[in-house]
């Protein structure tokens, strides 16, 4: 999991590094045009301040999608991932996975809370560590996870981008994929090997 939250939010730290550099970081915000963003196969969509750049990571347990966007002194991160098998009942999941984050931010949790949508249950929860306010939601929907996240340091005030951001974000499958239990995968494995 620490791999996953690192190969993450790797980008967003850089990305916010080259955002604190930014002249006339607010006004960069404005004239950016948000867009709508739906990646194929994601199940999402979002809207971005600027267009999103795509990093993949691979490995043996899960396969991670990430996009990034850099907008004045903030970046805006949607990523799934999406899992060959989860340990942790998914509230667990979900808590084990901003415990990482946020910690992998060097960041103090501010707050947590549970969130519905679309009948999919996941958190949402914001932190803080000295260069920047952090805010992310998360969601586990059978063996993918959703998250966004957002970075803005904290010089500047881009709460309505942020809202908007976060407000924009859509789940698009029309049936969430099932995680199959690993009793019902043996039985599932007997059945076929006759």
């Amino acid at each position: 999991m620490r791999e996953i939250i690192f190969a993450l939010f790797v980008p967003l730290l850089v990305t916010a590094a080259a955002a604190a550099q930014t002249k006339n970081a607010g006004a960069l915000v404005q004239q950016t045009g948000w867009e709508e963003f739906a990646p194929e196969g994601a199940d999402f969509s979002i809207l971005f301040p600027t267009k999103p750049v795509e990093a993949i990571t691979e490995k043996t347990n899960y396969t991670l999608h990430s996009f990034t966007s850099v907008a004045g002194r903030g970046t805006y991160v949607a990523s799934y991932t999406d899992y060959k098998q989860i340990k942790l009942e998914p509230a667990a999941f979900l808590i084990a996975n901003r415990d990482r984050f946020i910690k992998s931010m060097q960041a103090t949790l501010v707050s947590n809370r549970e969130i519905t949508l679309n009948g999919h249950t996941g958190i949402e929860f914001t932190g803080v560590n000295s260069a920047a306010n952090i805010r992310s939601q998360v969601f586990l929907v059978g063996n993918r996870l959703f998250q966004t996240a957002t970075m803005i340091l904290k010089d500047v005030d881009q709460t309505t981008y942020v809202n908007r951001f976060f407000d924009s974000f859509k789940f698009s499958h029309k049936e969430a994929p099932k995680a199959q239990e690993p009793q019902e995968a043996q039985e599932v494995l007997t059945r076929l090997e006759y």
